[in-house]
């Protein structure tokens, strides 16, 4: 299910569902959404800080239900990444939202968010989140007010008539098994990684083949993968994919502008 386009004066909320952030760059930030005739508000605990986290699991949990639930915000967009998603993610409760959704901008950790909303079959968007924007070049930034305004955007890829799904490759595999991993069959997997070592590359990929995740798959778009540390594994992040997934036959597209870079292109994941 596919929320409702964005229109001017329609009202949207900034989260931080995760890790904590910078309350003068945020607010700063926040001017582009304004720019584009949006009425910006913030959750009441956006700018909390628990350690690495945006406020303790019980505040980020209450500023994301109530967003879920107010039918009045047309639009999430999380504030950052980091970590956080899993710790509440069982808490939250998608009835009121399903039966008026809304768009859940961001990625990174928001993938537990991607996966499990995926599951209940609500499109999202994964794109630059609000921390960013001052760092996120022009054509990253269009392809999200493209995809937030505009009916049928989907990013220029040899799978824009497929469903996509996915997102980082850490959060999908921690999600193996669980209630909010995602169903593969007949769809493409969008996958983007930061900073890991290329064995635990190898790992995750290994993983997500025994879990049956190529199993019946229309294509994988590999992300970027920025600052992989090799460690004396050997073998490039296409190496590792390509050896493990030579069994199966649906196409491989490697390089596609997407993840923790600074011309991260929206993506609309689902439906």
């Amino acid at each position: 299910m596919r929320p409702p386009n964005l229109k001017q004066g329609d009202t949207v909320i900034i989260l931080s569902p995760s890790g904590r952030v910078n309350e003068e760059k945020v607010r700063k930030n926040s001017n582009l959404l304004e720019s584009w005739g949006l009425d910006v508000k913030f959750g009441s605990h956006v700018f909390d800080m628990h350690h690495k986290l945006a406020g303790n699991d019980k505040n980020r949990a209450s500023d994301l239900q109530s967003a879920l639930d107010n039918p009045e915000i047309k639009a999430i967009f999380c504030s950052r990444g980091g970590y956080g998603l899993v710790r509440i993610i069982d808490n939250l409760n998608f009835s009121k939202f399903i039966d008026n959704p809304k768009w859940i901008i961001g990625f990174s950790d928001v993938t537990v968010l991607h996966n499990e909303l995926n599951s209940l079959g609500i499109t999202t968007i994964h794109a630059p989140m609000v921390n960013s924007y001052d760092s996120t070049p022009q054509l990253a930034l269009d392809s999200l007010k493209s995809a937030l305004f505009e009916e049928n955007y989907q990013l220029e890829t040899p799978f824009e008539d497929e469903e996509i799904v996915g997102g980082n490759l850490a959060i999908i595999y921690s999600l193996l098994g669980t209630d909010s991993d995602i169903d593969t069959a007949g769809k493409v997997l969008l996958i983007e990684e930061i900073g890991e070592y290329a064995y635990n590359i190898d790992r995750m990929i290994h993983g997500l083949r025994k879990a049956g995740k190529f199993n019946n798959l229309k294509g994988l778009l590999v992300g970027q993968f920025t600052g992989t540390k090799d460690n004396e594994f050997g073998y490039s992040v296409q190496e590792i994919i390509e050896n493990c997934t030579q069994e199966f036959d649906f196409p491989i597209h490697y390089n596609i502008p997407v993840g923790h870079v600074d011309d991260n292109r929206a993506v609309v994941l689902g439906k």
